[in-house]
């Protein structure tokens, strides 16, 4: 790269970091920093030419409409409680197991993380109501901390993930593969986020019974064991379902039509998908089909016009929202692009004759500052253009490094010092303070570590149902 392209390029990091310090949209930031570097090394003209045209040639493409159609499904099934029905059903049936509270909100933040697509708007949907329901049972916070921020970052993998089909769409990978990979890495992590909360469950009761044997002996008044200052409703249950009367005639009721018909929006929105009945966006409209007429069959008569007008709405504004960060970074990756910051990228990376796997994990620990900054998606939108290359230039998969590239990304969201989800539960449940929410999170970093490194040393959990789609 020349003098002028490395001048060009720090001006315009410090410009889009100087547009995020002061809150300015993540869209708005790429696209001002894009034409800034384009206008230093091109043109006023050019950089005024390509923001006028990034609109239209991001988004004219058939291949998007399965975006908004997602949306649109996932507002739908919102708006019809089929995430509500989730959770309600997971704390009735795990409601002796230990953990139980805390299992449900797992459950019921990977329900709709997955019909939402955000990891942020999931953390800020279930945060309170998920909290209330593990200190009534007597657990700590920092275990609600934990489990509602961890619980935002599943809807990453699990079908249908907006994060998945932006990432295939601006590196050029399959939609259908791409989804029905996530399938596989999103279960195993489900899996162990609910190890690590029955450990910490279980752990907790051990160190409990050990503390009130030492206090009979001593006659010392009991420590809280989890440093919680937080009034609850049942304390002392560590393990267990609230103990009052009241509380038990309080449980969740089990809505087995919602369960069937969250099974029927998944089947015909990725089951036709896996079948090969139909493209990613066909699936995509029968799914927001699907989630309309439940919506309708759960909704009142007189309720139907409002109630799909402020879908609708919502529909909109997230489809707007998630199409601007398209836009902004298409006129960031131009100016990469147009620089050669992006090809001599690749180039110093694979001369530098490193093992693929250093360089592997090397281009995955990138993606975690960006999670002091970024949501998952602007982390995709401005990452997977540079790091795909690369890595695909060593010869690894290209599903497999987009499960793993995003995966690592929603990591980052809950990774210390500044993990986005951390500060958005602490808007929604202050009283926790962002010392014991950090302490809460940092299982399930570990949890995810595990993740990431069974899914680099078993590339089939990730590749088997696409191949075997495929092979049919």
């Amino acid at each position: 790269m020349t003098t002028e392209t490395i001048v060009a390029l720090i001006v315009v990091l410090i410009a889009f970091l100087g547009m995020l310090a002061i809150r300015l949209h993540v869209g708005l930031s790429l696209m001002i920093a894009g034409a800034l570097g384009i206008v230093m090394l091109l043109s006023t003209d050019g950089a005024l030419s390509t923001v006028a045209n990034q609109p239209y040639s991001t988004s004219a493409s058939y291949t998007l409409t399965v975006i908004p159609l997602f949306i649109l499904m996932g507002v739908f099934a919102v708006n019809a409680r089929l995430a509500e029905a989730g959770f309600d059903a997971a704390s009735r049936t795990l409601v002796k197991v230990p953990g139980g509270p805390a299992l449900a909100s797992l459950t019921g933040s990977g329900f709709f993380a997955a019909v939402t697509g955000s990891s942020v708007a999931t953390v800020a949907t279930m945060a309170r109501v998920s909290t209330d329901a593990i200190l009534k049972a007597g657990y700590g916070i920092r275990l609600a901390a934990g489990v509602v921020c961890a619980g935002g970052t599943l809807g990453v993998l699990i079908p249908p993930s907006i994060i998945l089909v932006l990432y295939a769409v601006v590196t050029g990978v399959s939609i259908g593969p791409m989804l029905l990979a996530g399938i596989g890495p999103g279960l195993l992590t489900i899996l162990a986020y609910a190890v690590t909360i029955v450990l910490l469950v279980l752990i907790g009761r051990r160190k409990q019974v050990r503390t009130k044997e030492t206090v009979s002996a001593s006659s010392a008044p009991v420590q809280d064991l989890d440093d919680d200052p937080v009034p609850v409703t049942n304390p002392g249950a560590m393990g267990g379902a609230p103990a009052s009367p009241a509380a038990r005639q309080d449980k969740p009721r089990f809505d087995v039509v919602g369960l069937l018909f969250l099974a029927v929006i998944f089947l015909v929105s990725i089951g036709t998908i896996y079948m090969g009945v139909a493209t990613p966006t066909e699936a995509a409209s029968f799914g927001a089909m699907a989630a309309l007429l439940i919506l309708l069959i759960r909704t009142r008569p007189p309720m139907w016009l409002s109630v799909i007008r402020q879908s609708l709405t919502e529909a909109v504004g997230l489809t707007a929202m998630t199409f601007l960060l398209m836009v902004g970074a298409g006129v960031f990756t131009y100016f990469l692009a147009f620089s050669g910051v992006s090809r001599a990228l690749v180039d110093t990376v694979v001369d530098a004759d490193m093992s693929p796997y250093v360089v592997l994990i090397c281009c995955l620990l990138l993606l975690i500052p960006l999670g002091m900054f970024l949501d998952g998606v602007s982390m995709i939108l401005i990452a997977a253009p540079l790091l795909h290359p690369i890595l695909s230039a060593y010869g690894f998969e290209e599903i497999w490094i987009g499960i793993l590239v995003v995966k690592v990304a929603e990591m980052a969201l809950i990774t210390p010092p500044v993990g986005m989800n951390a500060f958005v539960y602490s808007g929604s449940v202050p009283e926790a303070g962002l010392g014991r929410i950090f302490r809460g999170i940092a299982p399930f970093i570990i949890a995810d570590v595990v993740v990431v490194a069974v899914l680099i040393m078993i590339p089939e959990i990730v590749t088997f149902l696409p191949e075997y789609s495929a092979a049919e």
